[in-house]
């Protein structure tokens, strides 16, 4: 008997039933992103707006399979027999969803139990937020470490040792999900006008584009909006969020904190438009808006911002201004601000997925082609602009499952069709989609920087181009920038 081997666990098994008490913790605790995967009818919308398609579209040609699968699962109380770690964060489904049924939401919930990226959430709690060294191994993986070095020096993580006890503060007396409950239906969005100030966020993403930062203060200045901002702020607990290292109460109470940061900031009285470059920060801030129109869910979000003497009075007074939707509002502005114009430049567009998550809707928005267009680059419209680049989440998840080179599905496609239109640049709103097209070999800029060069900027002094890790510097020779 002594000599016989002990069975080895098989890791597999023991992972799948740690989930299934996960799942059924979830549902017992009416998890918030679980509230409504009752009233999925399959009804197919969904699936094929899955772009890592999760949805497996082999099955038969089942049209609704991805929300079977995961829906069914969830009704007998079992884990979706899918590989979660292939969905990447889009909510491409849920915007899809005609009964606003969140597939992604369910997927975030689950991976963040199954999947907790501890290196995330010690980043938050030591610097409140994704420091440059988070995204080292990117830069490495291409050969750009001096890239890095030089943008970290030049641009150091702006940290305030106050602002980074207060986050430590919050996260380490962690709220559960379930003490929240659904806003029921929202009041229907203002129409946002021509501000007179707006409060600039500071996106962690930022560091790898310093360019965007730099060229949409420049802008605003230029069309005479004041700006204010604090280094009090800290992350918005988006980027973390969705790669598994913030929970959703985390990202909830990040984002009041900052919201409290800001009244303090910005004059007093009417509407505080916030802004930036980053369209997840905007989702998170337009989501949390959402959750503390509920008097309950704010009257818990108190709480605990009352540990470390701050509150939310008004999210009222608050409103998002995605560059998509504010410089819009401006064009006639922008056109005459153009010194320098870009016809030369063969662009495409590509909006990004958390943009369109926030807006609840999968059509094309014209900001973004109407804003490339103000410069006179020549647009490109493919099929391809309304598909998920691929993914930071992605991105990260391939760098530490040893693989930084191997591109994706969706980095392949979004590649090829790059290529197939002949494009000098790849134009984007999102700081992250901006990492992943640099980070396979393409050409790209943000939209503020590529307005930026329209109207004057030094190509390496404001948009910062040698930051990129792709080279923009033939598209910009070619016509007559460098």
């Amino acid at each position: 008997m002594l000599d016989r081997a002990f069975p080895v666990p098989d890791q597999d098994v023991i992972r799948d039933a740690i989930t299934e008490g996960v799942i059924q913790r979830l549902l017992h605790e009416e998890d918030p992103r679980f509230r409504n995967f009752q009233i999925c009818n399959a009804c197919g919308s969904c699936t094929p707006y899955c772009p890592a398609r999760i949805n497996d579209p082999g099955a038969n040609g089942d049209p609704g399979y991805l929300a079977r699968k995961v829906t069914a699962a969830l009704q007998a109380g079992r884990r979706p027999e899918l590989n979660l770690s292939d969905c990447v964060q889009c909510y491409s489904c849920e915007t899809a969803c005609p009964r606003s049924v969140s597939i992604g939401g369910i997927i975030n919930a689950v991976y963040e139990t199954e999947h907790l990226q501890p290196i995330f959430r010690k980043m938050l709690l030591d610097r409140g937020g994704l420091p440059p060294q988070a995204f080292l191994p990117v830069y490495v993986s291409r050969g750009r470490f001096r890239k890095f070095v030089a943008k970290a020096v030049r641009y150091p993580y702006p940290v305030d040792s106050r602002a980074i006890d207060e986050v430590r503060r919050l996260l380490l007396h962690p709220l559960k999900a379930s003490v929240f409950s659904p806003p029921g239906h929202p009041a229907p969005k203002r129409p946002l006008t021509r501000p007179d100030q707006v409060f600039h966020l500071n996106s962690c993403c930022a560091f790898n584009y310093p360019g965007a930062d730099l060229s949409q203060k420049k802008i605003l200045t230029a069309l005479g909006v004041r700006y204010k901002t604090s280094s009090s702020q800290t992350c918005c607990g988006g980027a973390p969020h969705y790669m598994g290292g913030a929970g959703f109460a985390d990202r909830l109470l990040l984002t009041a904190r900052n919201l409290s940061v800001i009244q303090d900031t910005v004059d007093p009285g009417g509407d505080v438009p916030v802004t930036g470059i980053c369209p997840t920060c905007s989702d998170s801030y337009t989501a949390a808006l959402e959750l503390l129109s509920g008097s309950a869910n704010r009257t818990v979000v108190n709480e605990a911002l009352g540990r470390i003497g701050r509150e939310v009075s008004d999210p009222g007074t608050f409103s998002v201004a995605n560059v998509l939707d504010l410089y819009p509002l401006y064009l006639d502005e922008l056109r005459r601000l153009v010194e320098t114009r870009l016809s030369g430049l063969r662009v495409g567009v590509h909006v990004s997925c958390h943009y369109r998550k926030m807006n609840g809707t999968l059509a094309i928005p014209p900001g973004l082609q109407n804003l490339a267009a103000v410069t006179g680059a020549r647009v490109t419209r493919s099929v391809m602009e309304q598909y998920c680049c691929g993914g930071v989440k992605n991105l990260f998840d391939r760098h530490q499952r040893g693989r930084p080179l191997e591109l994706s599905r969706l980095n392949r496609l979004v590649h090829q069709d790059f290529m197939q239109h002949r494009l000098d640049m790849m134009i984007v709103d999102c700081p992250g989609c901006e990492l992943v097209y640099d980070h396979m070999g393409v050409p790209v800029l943000h939209i503020t920087e590529l307005l930026a060069l329209a109207m004057g900027a030094d190509p390496r002094e404001t948009v910062y181009i040698q930051g990129h890790m792709t080279s923009l510097s033939p598209a910009l020779r070619r016509i007559g920038l460098l």
